[in-house]
């Protein structure tokens, strides 16, 4: 199916299943203007705070809503597993599902990725003197897929299949996680009225979901002009500001410096506010301290109180 195809038959798919969606907005393909893939471009002039569209929370995927877990036994894997694990393992499963009730939205997706976790080393050789390459974490993706993910897919042959749901689909779902997951932080609000009394033990962010339309709006430093609001029947996303007729919409994916914009997403911005160079830590402190481990520690402490040191 054509690039244009799939947009449509995702749209379609949208409005079938009960999300809104603006006659202010379209698709547009931004591969050889921006090399940005599809986004959403207004196609007339927008109003600050005017909806460009809702998605209700049953299109959301997550480990609660995938079908993986009305298989039997899954609903208490699914549970068991932390971080980024039980949608992982959800995504490995739909996104090979013909029959898959997100399909028009996995046919969206990207299959290849350019950030560096998917480099060469000839590549990644370009990154050498930056602090990228030692955040990539490849090494322990990997473990992490051999550790907790494969013996799943091995005892559970009824419903994976290891040839299939194999390190490089672990890595592309994980990826697809990383670009285009949601916290819902309505999700969130629900749990801890429900759960008052563990609220130490609440993750700090809400239910990780994929949330489709949502996640085709790129970022560009300096230009969201969207916002995504987390309300109890839908998500929706709104102007923040003006938007004129043939401007691209843009979602923000944070106040990211460009290394962090390479790793997570695989570009960078030309021009950004908010690029640093960091340094690394165990070096400053090589540098800067001396054999005293008492001055040493004082220096440690001065610098990370100071927001200049990570643990």
């Amino acid at each position: 199916m054509a690039f244009e195809e799939q947009g449509q038959a995702f749209w379609q798919w949208l409005e079938k299943n009960g999300a809104t969606l603006s006659d202010g907005i379209a698709f547009k393909d931004y591969r050889t203007s921006e090399d940005a893939g599809r986004g959403v471009v207004a196609t007339r002039d927008i109003n600050q705070d005017e909806v460009l569209f809702t998605i209700p929370r049953n299109l959301l995927l997550s480990s609660q809503t995938s079908r993986l877990r009305q298989q039997s036994g899954m609903a208490q894997v699914l549970d068991s597993l932390s971080g980024w694990n039980p949608l992982i393992l959800c995504l490995m499963y739909e996104s090979q599902l013909e029959d898959s009730f997100w399909k028009p939205y996995f046919d969206v997706l990207p299959k290849d990725f350019s950030t560096p976790m998917f480099w060469n080393k000839d590549e990644l050789e370009e990154l050498k003197g930056t602090g990228i390459v030692e955040k990539i974490g490849k090494d322990d993706a990997e473990a992490m897929f051999a550790q907790e993910i494969q013996p799943i897919i091995k005892d559970h042959t009824d419903i994976f299949n290891a040839d299939v749901h194999n390190v490089d689909l672990f890595h592309q779902c994980g990826s697809l996680i990383m670009a285009y997951s949601f916290n819902d932080q309505e999700e969130k609000q629900v749990e801890e009225e429900e759960d008052d009394d563990d609220d130490e033990e609440q993750e700090p962010e809400g239910l990780l979901a994929m949330v489709p339309m949502a996640d085709m709006l790129n970022h560009k430093t300096g230009f969201n002009n969207a916002r995504l609001f987390h309300e109890p029947e839908c998500l929706r996303m709104k102007a923040i500001k003006p938007i004129s007729a043939g401007d691209q919409i843009y979602n923000t994916y944070g106040d990211l410096c460009n290394a962090d914009l390479l790793r997570k997403y695989g570009f960078a911005d030309e021009n950004n506010p908010f690029d640093l160079c960091e340094v690394n830590g165990g070096q400053v402190v090589k540098l800067c301290c001396d054999d005293n481990e008492s001055l040493r520690d004082r220096k440690i402490e001065f610098l990370m109180e100071e927001e200049a040191l990570d643990e």
